[in-house]
């Protein structure tokens, strides 16, 4: 393919995306001295809104996802990526050349890794957002460790791997499905299957309480801690519409090198659906950036050559 370019294009590579995926992406080739930005949409990380991480390496203990997230945007920085703000309302990547465009700017860049994360369907209930991190938790992966040997409620629309985990440390464990999941057997004997309505999670500075409606009659559970674990939502319906591929449930399908089918395009994190996990996503990260720098030392004479 050969075109010619009128200017060279304003970065070498646009991360969209500004969780651990993409800041870490960020952080390998500001390092490397290649010309980086990073676009942060509206949409928080779910590492914001994590409560303490107790299975991140290097922190014995644990650390706050927030905390966590501002240390590695810190080291971004530091290492000379722009970070900002903007959401993206549109992508070209199916040029040599790039162009990301916000609803305030077009931007062209030689690569692009995608990072864009995932998002979860809240139950937008009294006292969700308030306790988050006070009880309230969208990981049972990260946060279940704090309740070894408490009651805690798990919230969800299917059997899950969370529930498993939570089984293995609460010394009780109240499971309440959000739609029928017909026969259930075969679970921890520590796990009470009930058919309730939430109505709201009470609580101050932390979480005290379900308020549940059973049977017409309104109750409260009560538990140390509350685990949501919902449908999570790809936030790609722009990225397919560019060419990249997503698989039936909206994750970006990648290589092991975390490529898309397009050239000198990469995504990491949990965009892929491939472990929710911050240590897998800094791990995606690392390697899309380091696919990326050698994508743009494969093309740099051939890149360069377009330059008129």
């Amino acid at each position: 393919m050969s075109i010619f370019l009128s200017e060279k294009p304003l970065y070498d590579v646009v991360i969209i995306g500004a969780g651990p995926a993409g800041l870490t992406a960020g952080i390998y080739c500001a390092n490397m001295g290649f010309k980086t930005l990073v676009i942060e949409g509206s949409s928080p990380s779910r590492l914001q809104l994590a409560g303490q991480i107790h299975n991140y390496p290097g922190f014995p203990d644990g650390i706050s996802g927030s905390e966590l997230l501002n240390r590695i945007r810190i080291q971004a920085l530091n290492a000379g990526a722009e970070l900002r703000r903007g959401d993206v309302v549109a992508i070209d990547l199916l040029s040599p050349v790039k162009t990301v465009i916000t609803r305030t700017e077009s931007i062209t860049t030689f690569t692009v890794i995608i990072a864009v994360g995932l998002g979860k369907r809240k139950l937008n209930i009294e006292g969700e957002d308030r306790l988050l991190g006070l009880g309230v938790s969208y990981c049972a992966l990260c946060d279940g460790p704090l309740y070894k040997g408490k009651t805690v409620a798990l919230v969800s629309d299917e059997l899950s791997e969370d529930l498993l985990s939570l089984s293995r440390l609460a010394s009780k464990i109240y499971f309440i499905p959000l739609k029928p999941l017909g026969g259930v057997s075969g679970l921890p004997d520590n796990v009470e299957v009930i058919n309730v309505k939430v109505k709201a999670i009470n609580g101050v500075n932390k979480v005290e309480g379900l308020r549940i409606i059973k049977n017409g009659v309104e109750e409260i559970l009560q538990v140390d801690g509350v685990f949501i674990s919902t449908q999570t939502i790809p936030f790609t319906s722009i990225i397919a519409k560019s060419g990249v591929e997503v698989d039936e449930r909206g994750c970006i399908k990648v290589g092991k090198d975390m490529t898309t089918n397009i050239e000198g395009v990469y995504a990491a994190g949990d965009c892929t659906c491939g472990g929710m996990q911050v240590a897998v996503a800094v791990g995606q990260g690392a390697l899309a950036a380091i696919r990326a720098i050698a994508y743009i030392h494969e093309q740099q004479k051939e890149l360069k050559s377009l330059i008129i």
